[in-house]
């Protein structure tokens, strides 16, 4: 299994393989609402709970950094964006949610309701986590250390309490007409309750296992009529977007570390294009400032959680019967 082996959002990473390999077989069916409603709750319950007093203490120590990380931010996404959009079959919309540097599960969940190709989309975020968790160690140049990530932890009851608010509160606003409202309501009621300390830590190992599978399985589900001879073709353009989104962050960071006065290893993780928990861990891994490196990746995540909605809205899009013939059905 992806989640026994230590690997980036293994869990998630496993059940999207998973599922798609049955979609290759013709053994996956599209995913049920209701179980689609439970993975968003639950995973945007996860998404708010990096939110701590001690994060918030953290961002308020680190004003130029965050500066330079919004601008990072908007440089990465236009670096790996600009690269996709040479290769053949990549939409605007494929290539933009493709190009968003981290909030690996925020971004699936909104680019599932758009036109993009979701398993393209899939294939490049999911190859530049998992690169990045080999070539970052070698980039720092630093040592791994016997260090263990730990954090306290929110009692399952209220995580369930969470997201079954979270849920009911998204429901009545889509009734509104808020589009994707059960995912925000979620995130903003569980960074209230953690930012508050009312909710002491992150999800329990089970609920962020059960979210990520549920979160893996569905973007795995969406993998049903994939020519799988492109997958080969897909490889080339997750290399050279990498590799566009790595080299900026990699500049952005030397200017953050500079002025913040924090180690470039540290910087680095921060402004890395990879998850909030992926870094978090190699953070730990590597005897990085764990704090200032989670830190940097929830103010991208919350970045990305203001400005994709309204970038994804003044996008450029073609309409869904125009995009490419292995979008998902």
């Amino acid at each position: 299994m992806v989640g026994g082996a230590g690997a980036p959002a293994g869990w998630l990473s496993g059940a999207m393989l998973g599922v798609a390999a049955l979609a290759a077989f013709g053994r996956a069916a599209p995913f049920p609402k209701i179980v689609q409603r439970a993975a968003i709750a639950l995973a945007g319950v996860g998404m708010g709970s990096g939110l701590s007093p001690a994060t918030i203490h953290t961002l308020a120590r680190y004003p130029l950094s965050l500066v330079v990380m919004a601008v990072a931010l908007i440089a990465m996404t236009a670096a790996s964006y600009s690269t996709l959009r040479r290769w053949p079959g990549f939409s605007g919309a494929t290539a933009f949610y493709a190009a968003v540097p981290g909030a690996l599960s925020y971004v699936f969940l909104i680019a599932a309701r758009s036109p993009a190709d979701l398993p393209r989309v899939a294939i490049i975020q999911v190859f530049r986590i998992f690169v990045l968790m080999a070539l970052l160690p070698m980039a720092a140049k630093v040592g791994a250390s016997a260090q263990v990530a730990v954090y306290a932890v929110d009692p399952v009851y209220l995580t369930l309490a969470l997201a079954l608010l979270g849920a009911a509160l998204g429901e009545g606003l889509e009734r509104m007409g808020v589009a994707n409202a059960s995912l925000y309501a979620s995130i903003f009621l569980s960074m209230l309750a953690h930012g508050t300390g009312f909710a002491p830590g992150r999800l329990a190992p089970d609920m962020q296992i059960v979210a990520q599978t549920l979160i893996g399985a569905w973007v795995g589900a969406r993998f049903v009529g994939f020519d799988w001879r492109l997958l080969r073709m897909l490889l080339p353009a997750a290399v050279t977007s990498f590799f566009a989104a790595f080299a900026t962050a990699a500049v952005f960071a030397a200017l953050a570390g500079w002025l913040a006065r924090v180690p470039f290893p540290d910087a680095l993780a921060a402004f890395a294009p990879g998850g909030l928990e992926a870094m978090t861990m190699m953070a730990f891994a590597l005897g990085l400032d764990p704090l200032y490196v989670g830190a940097h990746h929830i103010a991208r995540f919350l970045m990305i959680s203001f400005a994709l909605p309204w970038a994804a809205r003044r996008l450029n899009t073609p309409k869904p019967a125009q995009t490419s013939e292995i979008r998902a059905v």
